[in-house]
């Protein structure tokens, strides 16, 4: 059996918060974290979630719960695309979850852990940073075309890619610049040159439309409705469709890390499990900084990712950023696709008894459970629902999203479930003028 031991730190001072023991034995894979003693007596102490409560006790994990590390320090492990690329760049060899942990560059993990092998103060961090004073190793947002290059080469022979990655374009760096960053469609981390770092999402060798531009309008409409959203653009590539690129929230405008987990972590759920945004706002009740705010918020997410079919809403698509004071807060919304397929259904239910459907009536059923009583909630779905039908074509237009991307995507903005808001809407408005005498 081999075992590793890791020092957990925080934030660009890093403070010690505690000591990670990872063992493997063949495919088992088992983890044990313990808080640092000066961590539990630090007068800023937080607990890295609510499954991981500040105490001395240890806190055990296996591979067969989804992950072998603990969730807050596996929700800063890449996902297929970037588990790919890592594999590929350490010749194909089987990996560890603490392997992909620690062969993603520290200064691009999401959130604001950091790792170490030693309690030296001086020690290096695991896996050294990439990004140097003066110097832009992650790739500009202006000069991404070689590494675009690179992704598609990999993407289209990963193999090939494997034995000639020494000699392309972009050597190593498209493993640097990858990071931590989760899903499965190519993407990966760039700097601006006031030295803000953006996930740069690039397109698929076999994309049928422009997913970047559906992305971005997904995103621009949500805050159109009152959504608190990542900042998002469209930029020009070298290939058939442009790509997005969104502003990283988990870093400060002087480069400070906010400490990030994923709703899976916040709601303590092993692996995959789909769960449901009734049990989220349960648990903002008790560690949310704004509960009340958050909770709203919440619905109004849910409700909009059914009016435009948004149903890749698994719960790695929501996160939250810490608030300070052992309170978390929802994260800006990121990762919002229309998805005009029919016959599509939620990741994360409504509830446990609201279920998985784009269903508007099962949503305003559950509004008590955000804090909403049920005519109010037929006002914000009604309202979300007539501002996307007024203004989704105009912001394509403003993104000058192509018009056969348009007519690729009407159907996940022109459906049932709008048709149903806006009804509801034009119930409200007969309501009104029985009740004033007209």
């Amino acid at each position: 059996m081999a075992k590793k031991q890791i020092f957990v730190r925080i934030g660009r001072a890093a403070t010690p918060v505690g000591e990670l023991i990872v063992s493997t034995d063949g495919v088992r894979e088992t983890s044990v974290f313990q808080y640092d003693r000066s961590w539990l007596e630090h007068p800023l102490a937080f607990a890295l979630s609510p499954g991981l409560r500040l105490d001395q006790s240890p806190y055990y994990f296996n591979k067969e719960d989804g992950s072998s590390l603990p969730p807050p320090i596996s929700d800063g492990t890449p996902d297929s695309w970037g588990r790919a690329i890592i594999k590929a760049h350490l010749g194909g060899r089987s990996c560890t979850d603490l392997d992909f942990l620690l062969q993603s560059s520290d200064d691009l993990r999401s959130g604001a852990l950091r790792y170490y092998e030693s309690r030296e103060e001086d020690a290096p961090p695991l896996a050294p940073p990439i990004l140097k004073p003066g110097l832009h190793s992650v790739p500009r947002l202006i000069d991404l075309d070689a590494l675009i290059v690179e992704a598609r080469a990999f993407e289209l022979d990963p193999a090939r890619y494997r034995e000639k990655r020494a000699n392309m374009i972009g050597g190593d760096l498209l493993k640097g610049a990858v990071g931590s960053l989760g899903g499965a469609r190519p993407k990966i981390n760039a700097i601006d040159e006031d030295g803000s770092l953006w996930i740069v999402k690039l397109a698929k060798f076999d994309d049928q439309h422009s997913v970047a531009h559906a992305e971005v309008l997904a995103l621009t409409l949500a805050g159109a409705v009152g959504i608190e959203t990542a900042e998002a653009r469209i930029i020009p590539s070298s290939q058939k469709y442009p790509i997005a690129i969104v502003r990283r929230f988990d870093r400060a405008e002087d480069g400070i890390r906010i400490p990030f987990i994923s709703a899976q972590t916040f709601v303590d759920l092993p692996g995959a499990d789909p769960g449901n945004y009734a049990d989220i706002a349960f648990q903002m009740m008790e560690w949310s900084a704004d509960a009340e705010s958050d909770t709203q918020e919440l619905f109004r997410r849910v409700a909009f990712n059914i009016l435009i079919q948004n149903t890749d809403d698994h719960l790695r698509n929501l996160g939250f950023l810490y608030g300070g004071g052992g309170r978390w807060r929802l994260s800006p919304a990121f990762d919002v696709n229309p998805v005009p397929e029919r016959g599509t259904t939620l990741k994360t239910a409504i509830s446990e008894i609201h279920g998985n459907e784009l269903d508007i009536d099962q949503l305003i059923d559950a509004a008590p459970y955000f804090g909403i009583d049920k005519d109010a909630a037929v006002g914000v779905v009604s309202d979300m629902a007539t501002t996307i039908k007024d203004s989704w074509r105009q912001i394509a237009g403003r993104l000058q999203m192509p018009g056969k991307d348009i007519r690729f995507v009407a159907p996940a903005f022109e459906n049932p479930q709008m048709d149903r808001a806006l009804e509801l809407k034009q119930r409200i408005g007969s309501k009104l003028v029985t009740a004033l005498g007209g």
